[in-house]
């Protein structure tokens, strides 16, 4: 099974919440069980040091034009290796959203202004990318809120694409609120295909409500059924892969 992890968080390179203790670590254990073939992908933001983690520009997955609404990014896309394993992690690099010093917010805490439109960038980003290689993900996991976009995004803008048509997604959100929500102009700003469904929703409600599956975040509460990690890291791996069991057999999760 070829699974492709989306990050929104500082993992693998850093375990400062549970979410991203999860996106360092599960990713790795299915690999190293030797039953699936993983890829992880993930913004290249100002505080991932570009020396200590050893990043180098992948010439041949760079200069994807982005556009959104009437303003135009180029991407650039950088991979390293995680410490032990053969296992890369690709790094969508691009200045204007990525190269600041916080991650949503600046160091008074006030959040960006625009980062719904790093949502929309950053699902653009990732499934170009993916394109780009030739890679066909049986599943595709996001993580956090800036991947929030990208259920959406797959089943709309990319719905025929011969990589993604097959595939299932699942998300995994973040409980935080960072005061962004989708509405009628949003959809001509950030160049995303209008649904009424969307309106009024952050990107983490946009993940869990177009995703196939949700699997919550260890400590999250949800509705009755929804699945949750249970932050023990020895069940983790089982954890996962009964949700991608469920749904890729088209047996609700």
């Amino acid at each position: 099974m070829r699974i492709l992890f989306i990050s929104g968080e500082v993992a693998p390179f850093s375990e400062k919440s549970e979410l991203a203790s999860v996106v360092r670590s599960l990713p790795e254990s299915l690999h190293e069980s030797g039953k699936f073939e993983t890829r992880i992908m993930m913004p290249r933001y100002g505080t991932v040091s570009e020396r200590r983690n050893r990043l180098h520009e992948v010439i041949r997955l760079s200069g994807s034009e982005i556009t959104l609404g009437d303003h135009t990014e180029t991407l650039r896309v950088k991979v390293a290796s995680i410490p032990g394993i053969r296992l890369q992690v690709y790094f969508m690099d691009n200045d204007y959203y990525f190269k600041r010093k916080g991650i949503f917010a600046d160091k008074q805490g006030k959040l960006f202004e625009d980062n719904l439109e790093r949502s929309a960038f950053y699902a653009r980003a990732v499934i170009r990318t993916i394109r780009n290689l030739g890679w066909q993900p049986d599943l595709i996991h996001g993580f956090g809120w800036l991947s929030g976009l990208v259920p959406y995004v797959l089943r709309t803008e990319f719905g025929e694409d011969e990589l993604f048509k097959d595939a299932k997604v699942v998300y995994t959100p973040d409980s935080v609120d960072f005061e962004a929500k989708l509405n009628e102009e949003k959809f001509t700003n950030l160049s995303l295909a209008p649904h009424e469904r969307l309106i009024g929703l952050e990107p983490s409600e946009a993940g869990q409500a177009f995703a196939d599956a949700v699997l919550l975040a260890p400590g999250d509460e949800g509705a009755d059924g929804v699945p949750a990690f249970s932050g023990d890291k020895e069940s983790e791996m089982d954890e996962a892969v009964a949700v991608y069991e469920s749904i890729l057999s088209s047996v609700p999760a």
